[in-house]
């Protein structure tokens, strides 16, 4: 007796209004998801629908126990675990064993803290600011995607996609100089090269060229990195050092490795005398196209309402958006509030680790953003009773730190945020932030204030031979708005010092109204100087 195959009939998604709502099964369809409703149901005739094995974080399909008068089943695709660990937006695909080369699709809407319209003002408030895309992740290896439109900001090619896509036309200059075409007609006279030949050599020089300033750009990396692998750090963040820089000097390798081959197609000097028109003529061959490819403009990508351009990149997980745009939106307040200056770190095009320093009249203001302070080194520390400083205080004579950002903390797990380091006159204060995207209802095992009221009594500014420590009422937590719905966490014994602010991305009043609080309870010298 055959066994029936397994055949999607409708699928079932929450609407705009939160109701569900079934529809026609397409499987070429991407079907709207809300996070706040992180599920697609699918109704199965035959056996259940069966995920791949090794997509475990995303595969938690299970059976809903409906049933069908004609004995089709509903079964579900439910995401919410994913989501509430990764929270993220855009494409997801869920590739299908059963029944075989099928896949379920769908479109994650942000909803539930944010929505697309938060997102799209957090993304352009960056761009503003930095010059920098933050919606994609340059560096994930995941395969989703999200749409994108063009901008007119122009943006450079990291060094995995230029791999790939010299890789892929190394290929084609390879067909085409096995089989180069041939002129049917008389030689020219100048016996000049065909221009279809021709642009092998200059497409070599092109990719050479972008693939040693690429190779520069992962030394530099390599060099800050085992710069920064000599100072103190805790355990963990060691390991992420030690794993970037190996993943940094295998692409350096890969990338020198593949300038090597590709010379060798651009050693021609009667090739790159040649002038060559990519005119429609060279559309007419696929080798052709695939080598035009590498002479085509750069242009960054940015988040689009509509469909657009298909972005080569998965968007970036919303919590790291939303610690990024947190250091964009103190800059921007500090900036209405009068205060000048600009970021003084070289950023790539995703989110990193960076500082602004801004200045108005006597008043300068740092904002170290993953600052990563240097933990103390405790295999060098003296006993108590054979120094006569505290521990920060003898650190800061004896640990290297780096420069830039010359802070030290006590315990491993003093990774905050932000860092403020304010002088005022001859008056130094350091302030810490910490930021989440978490929900007010499901914030009350381990709430953030008193991550923060940690890091304040264990972190420490080194200046001029001593420590300045943090501010007794020196600590603050960006949540996702509204302010109201954070109020039960304003006063948590242990922590009832820490400021609460919920910045939305298209309203943030109340929230700035607290920092200049925040700011005028720590120093009164600066609260005189704040008026905008």
């Amino acid at each position: 007796m055959a066994v029936e195959a397994s055949s999607i009939i409708a699928v079932r998604v929450a609407d705009a209004d939160g109701v569900y709502k079934e529809l026609p099964w397409n499987p070429t369809t991407r079907y709207l998801i809300r996070d706040d409703k992180p599920y697609l149901d699918v109704l199965v005739r035959g056996p259940l629908l069966n995920a791949r094995m090794d997509l475990k974080d995303e595969s938690k399909l299970r059976d809903l126990k409906e049933i069908q008068e004609s004995g089709a089943r509903w079964q579900r695709w439910d995401l919410e675990t994913y989501l509430a660990r990764f929270r993220r937006f855009g494409e997801i695909n869920l590739e299908l064993k059963v029944p075989k080369n099928s896949a379920l699709r769908c479109y994650i809407i942000p909803t539930a803290l944010l929505d697309l319209r938060d997102v799209i003002a957090m993304v352009d408030d960056i761009e503003s600011e930095l010059g920098i895309v933050a919606a994609w992740d340059v560096d994930s290896p995941k395969p989703e995607r999200s749409w994108s439109r063009g901008t007119d900001r122009k943006g450079s090619i990291t060094a995995l996609e230029i791999i790939r896509e010299a890789s892929e036309e190394l290929a084609a200059a390879a067909s085409l100089r096995r089989e180069p075409f041939i002129e049917l007609g008389p030689r020219s006279r100048r016996n000049l090269p065909l221009p279809e030949n021709a642009v092998v050599s200059h497409w070599a020089a092109r990719r050479c060229a972008q693939l040693r300033d690429c190779a520069a750009a992962c030394m530099a990396e390599i060099q800050s990195l085992e710069d920064r692998a000599t100072r103190g750090h805790a355990e963990r963040r060691r390991e992420r050092i030690e794993e970037r820089l190996a993943t940094l000097i295998s692409v350096k390798m890969e990338l020198e490795d593949l300038t090597s081959i590709i010379a060798r197609f651009g050693n021609d000097s009667t090739e790159l005398n040649t002038l060559v028109y990519p005119t429609p003529l060279f559309h007419r061959d696929h080798r052709l196209r695939l080598l035009l490819r590498a002479f085509s403009p750069l242009m960054s990508e940015a988040i689009a309402e509509s469909e657009a351009l298909r972005s080569r990149y998965p968007p970036i997980f919303l919590t790291k958006l939303w610690e990024f745009w947190g250091a964009v939106w103190l800059v921007k307040v500090f900036r209405e509030l009068g205060f000048a200056g600009h970021c003084i770190t070289e950023l790539k095009k995703a989110p990193d680790a960076c500082s602004w320093r801004l200045r108005k009249g006597d008043m300068q203001i740092e904002l170290d953003f993953e600052a990563e302070p240097n933990y103390v080194d405790y295999s060098k520390i003296p006993p108590s009773h054979e120094r006569a400083v505290p521990v920060l205080e003898w650190a800061a004579l004896n640990q290297e730190m780096d420069p830039e950002r010359p802070f030290l903390g006590l315990e491993e797990k003093c990774t905050p945020d932000y860092l403020l380091r304010i002088t005022v006159g001859d008056e130094r204060i350091l302030v810490v932030g910490d930021a989440t995207l978490a929900s007010a209802e499901h914030h009350h095992k381990d709430p953030k204030p008193k991550t923060v009221e940690k890091y304040r009594r264990t972190l420490g500014w080194s200046v001029d031979g001593g420590i300045v420590r943090c501010h007794p009422m020196g600590g603050f937590v960006i949540f996702p708005p509204p302010s109201s719905s954070w109020k039960e966490f304003e006063v948590i014994p242990g922590a009832a010092d820490c400021v609460i602010f919920a910045p939305g991305p298209r309203d943030s009043e109340i929230a700035k109204h607290r920092l200049l609080s925040l700011l005028g309870a720590i120093s009164p010298n600066l609260k005189a100087n704040l008026e905008p």
